[in-house]
């Protein structure tokens, strides 16, 4: 695990676990040290990977109360939530209902992947549009894309997005065909008054990668991507393609 300091009050915890494997993919879990609450997007694989967090939220944060994001339901972000179950912790209710139905056989399926024991926590609290937490300066929105029930967390102090898998480098894998949406979710990403962009797995970036994610999505929306079949990303745009019945 490798630690980054964002801005004045975020830390980035950056988990290598995953890049040794088939997915190839390093995984980010974001921290927000409020004014009065501690904010974790996402919980990785479980209460392994989570403890060391936890932990350094003890030491160096005065023991704060923490707040649980989960910007959606897909097992390797959300496995680590039975580490905080005292904990408030928030999707979008699409999300919630999605981990209900379908975490538990992600779990079967993925199994080998397990962080310490694992017991499905779903989200205590949801919202359809936005959660606004005023006096700390983060907003939680609805921001559908990557998944149906996906959401973003902007911490206005420091001028962050955490988008979780809505971006990726340099091209999204899709895992809803509602791509109108996925454009319109991006195109108000580009709206925020942000600098750094923090993806669900990759480097951190700024706007350019909101941008290239974009023109991709609104190359697929135009039936005009046939540049990716060329690129060295060929096999996500198959897989993006098969799963808009573009193929």
């Amino acid at each position: 695990m490798e630690i980054t300091r964002i801005g004045r009050r975020g830390m980035l915890f950056t988990f290598f676990y995953l890049q040794d494997t088939g997915f190839g993919v390093t995984t980010n879990v974001y921290v927000i040290n409020a004014k009065n609450y501690v904010f974790v997007c996402d919980t990785f694989l479980g209460p392994e990977s989570m403890k060391e967090i936890k932990r350094y939220i003890e030491i160096n944060f005065r023991d704060k109360p923490i707040i649980v994001f989960n910007s959606h339901y897909d097992w390797d972000h959300i496995w680590g939530n039975c580490t905080f179950e005292t904990s408030l912790i928030l999707s979008h209710e699409i999300c919630r209902n999605n981990i209900i139905d379908k975490a538990e056989q992600e779990l079967e399926i993925y199994s080998e992947h397990r962080r310490g024991e694992v017991n499905i926590i779903p989200p205590t609290n949801t919202f359809t549009d936005e959660l606004t937490f005023y006096e700390e300066g983060v907003k939680f929105f609805y921001s559908p894309g990557h998944t149906k029930g996906s959401a973003s967390c902007v911490d206005f102090v420091d001028g962050v997005l955490f988008a979780g898998d809505n971006l990726e480098a340099p091209i999204p894998y899709l895992q809803d065909g509602d791509i109108k949406s996925y454009q319109r979710t991006l195109e108000k990403y580009l709206q925020l008054e942000v600098d750094t962009v923090i993806p669900g797995h990759g480097e951190v970036s700024n706007k350019s990668l909101i941008e290239d994610n974009l023109k991709y999505i609104t190359s697929l929306t135009n039936n005009q991507a046939e540049e990716y079949l060329k690129s060295r990303y060929k096999e996500v745009h198959l897989q993006n393609l098969k799963l808009l019945g573009k193929l």
